[in-house]
């Protein structure tokens, strides 16, 4: 039976598209292809009666050539759990980001993922404003920041998909590399990123 769950806290991500990342206008990205790094940090979440509160996920995103949410695009991802989750908890992570719990991730399920494979890491995850830093054991290091626009404030981007307000910051990473078997290794450093608080919910 699905549960009710509800997750918020901080996010960034790091692409190999340049500044910005035109997959929120159902544009192809550069290269053809996106390969992605994803990081949360779960300040308050549960998952049912299971707590979700201070853990942390993270993902990688691989996909076919093609515009990223294209019907026909499929995707290819690791889904990277914090291992100070216990069984329950980890249970219930894997349970809302491959989608078997609704929301957001049963649409991207539903559509999009080809394959999806899990594993239990360390996860640190630091942010300071709109500056980042995650590192995912020896698979992800990823560090990013806001990018400033004229007025002196970091620069938003909507509609995007992964907060129920649609809206992020823009950013840039300065670090994004990821390295887990041959399909997902990568350094797509100096590119594009999308950051700050996030929150979602099935219901």
């Amino acid at each position: 039976m699905t549960q009710e769950w509800t997750l918020k806290g901080d996010y960034v991500e790091a692409c190999n598209c340049d500044v910005a990342c035109q997959c929120i206008w159902m544009e192809q990205p550069d290269g053809g292809v996106c390969n992605a790094s994803l990081a949360w940090h779960i300040e308050e979440g549960h998952y049912g009666d299971v707590d979700l509160d201070g853990l942390d996920v993270g993902m990688l995103i691989s996909t076919e050539e093609g515009v990223m949410f294209s019907p026909e695009t499929e995707w290819d991802v690791v889904l990277l759990v914090d291992e100070t989750a216990d069984d329950d908890q980890r249970e219930a992570l894997e349970d809302i980001y491959f989608g078997r719990a609704g929301g957001i991730w049963a649409a991207v399920a539903d559509a999009h993922v080809r394959s999806a494979d899990v594993a239990t890491v360390p996860i640190r995850f630091s942010r300071d404003g709109s500056d980042f830093a995650v590192e995912v054991g020896d698979v992800v290091e990823m560090d990013a920041s806001g990018a400033v626009g004229f007025n002196g404030e970091v620069g938003t981007i909507a509609p995007h998909p992964l907060t129920a307000s649609h809206e992020m910051q823009t950013g840039r990473s300065t670090t994004a590399t990821v390295s887990y078997d041959d399909q997902f290794t990568w350094d797509v450093s100096e590119n594009n990123a999308y950051l700050g608080d996030f929150e979602l919910a099935n219901a």
